[in-house]
């Protein structure tokens, strides 16, 4: 398979693997995605102000809304291009403000300056138009809001370590997650997502022409799983 970040293709993919995704993060990183996740918001927990309008993009089955609800948000909205994701997302919250919306990231469905805080985690590398995806993010966010992103990056080292972390992310990922989820691809996809994905300093760079200020990287595990930290001007 020729790898592809098609958006209908991307939103079958999860769709597909939805039934056993939760299950598939906790055991391929080790059971550390809740940690990292934890780690991300605890970011924002003295910088937001109270009763914040959150959007967690790209949320999948809502991981990552699950530790926003700490800030206390005055409305919390769980976007992503995948209905059987969102699905379970509004299975795993109850929250009286929470809302989840079928969106594709490059064509944002929300008035400008319209949130305190846009968070993705696990999700920006899929993205069919990452320069697009991260205008529209600045568009929808408020002056001063905050945006944060958690993911795999491409390693910056061909060191021992890189070389083992990627026999890892392409063999043996794909491996089990394929055989658990049923699926003849999702993971091979998943895998080469993160070999064909910018390094941390790319990334960042973007996000800086973008229009985002005071940027700052938080290691999770080495240069490859890193929590970017930035805010609109």
């Amino acid at each position: 398979m020729s790898f592809t970040r098609d958006k209908e293709f991307i939103r079958k993919m999860f769709d597909e693997i939805s039934p056993s995704y939760d299950r598939l993060n906790r055991i391929l990183s080790g059971f550390q995605d809740r940690r990292w996740r934890k780690k991300a918001v605890d970011l924002l927990m003295s910088e937001v102000n109270d009763k914040p309008r959150i959007l967690d993009l790209a949320s999948g089955t809502g991981d990552l809304s699950i530790e926003l609800l700490r800030l206390k948000p005055s409305e919390i909205y769980s976007a992503d291009i995948s209905e059987k994701m969102l699905g379970i997302c509004r299975k795993k919250i109850n929250y009286p403000s929470h809302k989840t919306v079928v969106a594709d990231s490059s064509e944002l469905p929300f008035e400008d300056n319209f949130f305190d805080v846009c968070a993705v985690s696990f999700g920006i590398r899929n993205f069919t138009d990452l320069n697009k995806s991260l205008s529209e993010i600045l568009r929808v966010l408020k002056t001063g809001g905050r945006f944060l992103v958690t993911e795999f990056f491409r390693p910056l080292e061909n060191n021992l370590t890189r070389r083992l972390f990627m026999f890892y992310f392409s063999n043996v990922l794909p491996f089990i997650g394929n055989k658990i989820s049923g699926s003849s691809y999702a993971y091979d996809y998943l895998s080469d997502s993160v070999n064909n994905f910018l390094t941390v300093s790319d990334f960042c760079r973007i996000t800086e022409d973008i229009g985002f200020t005071e940027i700052k990287i938080h290691k999770n595990f080495l240069d490859f799983v890193c929590t970017i930290s930035c805010r609109k001007k």
